[in-house]
């Protein structure tokens, strides 16, 4: 038989001397916060309270103070200075109390004092202009469309949300809400935006947050979308460029309106010298310079919850571009364009035209892209075939179709340098160009057929 044991003696657990007349003791758990609870109370140190009666209380990460209950039945309290204000919070437990520190040592350790602001408050700041840098300003178009984002689905879901309870659930809500996917991709990179500027600011502190995508629950999902291997995303197909005899089509049918004189010459600068429509609208005779063949774009137009402001080009980039002296199809566009600078010249003489613009409205100041589309490009588009009686057609060509034309042929008729067309074009950099209209497949399997021979 084996040998049992020996018996362990038992360690009181009581202290058996009486304690004395008029000293409490603390409760040994609220003394010592329990280890297996809230990992909050068990990364703190220990010591004495300062008044000196016996008391301990645990100092945690971030200058929270937490004074544990004296008795059975006690309130357990937490202090510590945020936003150089002295806070406190209590709770009738321990494990109550934790839960309540865990959102404050989260703001404390982040530095984020916004966390505590509704989502109305983080929406404000977003759309404040005064947070981005003086050179680096948002379009006023921009901020309308951001503006109009935040007010039609952003703020009916987080405006009065606290920012530290915004959830990622509550992000895809809102991407989710948009009505095509073309929209939820918009809306997505407004909310990836709206949260790098929380974060910096203070107001959130998850970059998670802006890891949402439009999903087509409850609505015909799209087919799957094939691309090329080797093309960029940004490639224009040539299918969608008129060729040069669809703009002299669409030039011809222009000449037969109104004024048509002079928008088919709009239309001519459009497709060989690059200019967007706002540029062309803001178009002024003293930018042009006939014998250099050269103009220069310091401005557009741009429309904005129904009135018009003067402001830079697109990306604010002053540039300058040339135009052939005849077309590709033959149109005389820099005669054409030194007649219309006396005329335009000669107009603002007589007051008709007070700012001098080549392609004024026919009130002698700027287009309204609405009112233009309508009034001059949906009769001509229908003229020259790009639009059938219903306003569809085969060709989803649009003015900005033109712009296309000049990239195109100063590419391939012109035979420029990318770095070249970039400048005039006004691109953020010339892999924008190089992305958009020289294919990285474009003969490829001629060249592999080549090599191979």
């Amino acid at each position: 038989m084996g040998q049992s044991a020996p018996a362990r003696a038992n360690i009181p657990t009581e202290i058996p001397q009486p304690s004395r007349a008029g000293v409490t003791r603390p409760v040994a758990a609220a003394a010592r916060p329990r280890r297996n609870g809230r990992p909050i109370f068990a990364t703190g140190t220990g010591r004495a309270a300062t008044r000196g009666d016996g008391r301990v209380v645990v100092e945690l990460e971030g200058g929270i103070t937490v004074y544990p209950a004296r008795r059975a039945g006690d309130r357990w309290r937490a202090v510590w200075y945020e936003a150089g204000r002295r806070r406190q919070c209590e709770a009738v437990s321990e494990d109550k109390l934790a839960a309540m520190l865990a959102k404050v040592a989260e703001r404390l350790a982040a530095d984020a004092p916004g966390l505590e602001r509704p989502g109305a408050d983080l929406i404000a700041w977003y759309l404040n202009p005064d947070r981005h840098p003086a050179a680096r300003p948002w379009s006023r178009k921009h901020a309308d469309t951001q503006r109009r984002l935040c007010e039609r689905f952003i703020a009916p879901v987080i405006a009065a949300v606290c920012c530290q309870d915004i959830r990622l659930a509550d992000m895809q809500r809102i991407v989710n809400a948009a009505p095509t996917a073309g929209e939820g991709a918009r809306l997505r990179r407004c909310l990836s935006a709206l949260v790098t500027a929380g974060i910096a600011a203070g107001y959130l502190t998850s970059p998670r947050l802006k890891e949402v995508h439009w999903q087509a629950a409850g609505r015909p999902a799209p087919g799957p979308q094939v691309a090329v291997a080797g093309e960029a995303a940004l490639f224009v197909d040539p299918d969608q460029i008129p060729a040069h005899a669809d703009v002299a089509r669409l030039g011809r049918a222009l000449a037969a309106g109104r004024r048509g004189d002079l928008h088919e010459l709009m239309a001519a600068t459009a497709a060989y010298a690059g200019l967007r429509q706002g540029e062309l609208f803001a178009l002024t005779a003293a930018q042009v310079a006939p014998a250099a063949r050269v103009i220069t774009v310091d401005r557009k137009v741009v429309e904005v919850a129904g009135t018009l402001y003067l402001e830079a080009p697109k990306g604010r980039k002053r540039r300058s571009t040339i135009y052939p002296a005849r077309t590709p199809a033959g149109y005389p566009l820099a005669d054409k364009l030194a007649a219309r600078i006396q005329e335009a010249l000669a107009e603002q003489a007589a007051g008709t035209n007070p700012l001098g613009l080549m392609f004024p409205s026919p009130r002698g100041t700027w287009w309204r892209s609405s009112n233009f589309d309508r009034r001059v490009l949906a009769p001509a588009y229908h003229a020259a075939g790009w639009r059938d009686e219903h306003g569809t057609g085969t060709w989803t060509w649009t003015w900005h179709s033109l712009r296309h034309v000049f990239c195109t042929t100063a590419l391939s008729c012109w035979h420029l340098e990318p770095a070249d067309v970039s400048c005039m074009a006004g691109h953020a950099n010339v892999r924008v160009t190089l992305d958009m209209y020289v294919g990285a497949t474009a003969g490829i399997l001629d060249r592999a057929r080549t090599a191979t021979q």
